[in-house]
């Protein structure tokens, strides 16, 4: 196998790993989403401190979980680029 080949092999291995990676935080996302439902309506109108702070970790939670998913994107396009070339 020539040099180039493995190369191109290895940026397809690595697009497929993204896209896994993506998958399972996606699906991460969404159990989140649901946690953050049940909690929303186990304590609705609360204001108890530890709810509150339970509430704003969930949501920070998620933001930094799309990020992630938003970078492992960015990455995915980078790499169909190389292979492009």
């Amino acid at each position: 196998m020539s040099m180039l080949q493995e190369l191109i092999m290895a940026v397809t291995n690595a697009e497929r790993r993204i896209d896994e990676q993506i998958g399972q935080l996606s699906a991460y996302v969404t159990e989140l989403d649901n946690v953050t439902g049940r909690v929303s309506s186990a304590l609705p109108g609360s204001t108890q401190e530890h709810e509150r702070q339970m509430l704003q970790q969930l949501s920070a939670t998620r933001a930094e979980v799309r990020r992630s998913i938003e970078q492992l994107q960015a990455a995915k396009g980078m790499l169909a680029y190389v292979r492009k070339i």
